[in-house]
């Protein structure tokens, strides 16, 4: 199949680039170059039109934002007749004005994401959570949800003593106030605690293999994989009762009403006091999300979208 790819080519959204060139033909315009900034958007749009064979060769528009960069390929694949998939990221269907985070704030930009949605041929969510927000935001979207994956290996590597609690945040305090790091400082006074932030990936890994605790408090996260990697290294998750979390915890750790310290609190000197069962039923959990099952899923999609 001819996959045209669309998106910001780093970490995860790569790394399904990747997956995917394995086993289709893909080409693919990367956002990182191309829409780094808001302001790149008139040469941007320029841009996107001088790619249109790209478009018209495809069978499938790929494409990994629900936002403005994606209007021009919509549009394109419209007049060459392609099929459209677009994978949210997650802030561009939420709004949570107490942090100023998320598209659904500003009246535009907003529009932009929900027009989007209505004339992809599929919208992929990563959660079921957020499937149920996008079919709240714009009803007339059709979305699946193919969640996301880590390699599993990760799972049956050896793990050292394990103490403490950490998690883990970018560097952009908007993502501080998202992860709600202040909450997670409130209610780990006095735990040796660590907020893993900016490390390469490889020291990400010793972190969490050595905690025996990982927090996920996020106001809103679809599908976050340092929580499901924290899990493949027999971290005790503990996370919110908001958006895609509580898909991947399960019945395994702790799920705490969001803002609440005194609940969070107690979940993690629980967790602290987990047993080796416990650390095994995480990593367990955490296997069920497997390249194995995402490539399942995948090849499905496709085939599926192929036929109508």
């Amino acid at each position: 199949m001819n996959i045209h790819f669309v998106g910001y080519l780093k970490t995860f959204v790569k790394q399904e680039f990747e997956l995917l060139k394995k086993d289709h033909n893909v080409t693919a315009f990367d956002l990182v170059i191309h829409a780094s900034s808001f302001w790149q958007i008139p040469k941007y749009f320029i841009t996107t039109l001088l790619d249109w064979k790209n478009v018209r060769n495809s069978d499938v528009v790929w494409i990994w934002v629900a936002d403005y960069p994606a209007i021009p390929f919509i549009l394109l694949a419209k007049i060459f007749k392609k099929r459209v998939l677009v994978t949210i990221s997650g802030f561009e269907v939420f709004a949570a004005p107490e942090i100023g985070y998320g598209n659904q704030l500003y009246p535009l930009r907003g529009a932009a994401s929900k027009w989007i949605l209505r004339n992809s041929t599929l919208t992929i969510a990563m959660s079921n959570a957020y499937k149920n927000i996008v079919i709240s935001l714009e009803p007339a979207a059709n979305v699946i949800v193919i969640h996301g994956w880590i390699d599993t290996s990760l799972c049956e590597e050896p793990l050292p003593e394990k103490s403490g609690v950490v998690t883990s945040v970018a560097k952009y305090k908007v993502v501080h106030l998202v992860k709600n790091i202040p909450l997670f400082i409130e209610a780990t006074k006095g735990m040796e605690v660590k907020v893993i932030e900016n490390v390469p990936h490889e020291t990400l890994i010793t972190e969490l293999k050595s905690a025996k605790v990982y927090c996920q408090l996020s106001i809103t996260d679809q599908f976050p994989l340092t929580l499901l990697e924290a899990m493949a290294c027999g971290c005790i998750p503990v996370v919110s009762n908001s958006g895609g979390p509580p898909e991947i915890v399960g019945d395994v750790g702790f799920i705490v009403p969001y803002g609440d310290v005194v609940k969070t609190k107690e979940a993690i000197h629980s967790a602290l006091i987990s047993t080796p069962a416990d650390i095994q039923a995480s990593r367990d959990r955490a296997r069920i999300f497997s390249i194995e099952r995402r490539n399942f899923e995948v090849k499905k999609m496709l085939d599926d979208i192929m036929l109508k």
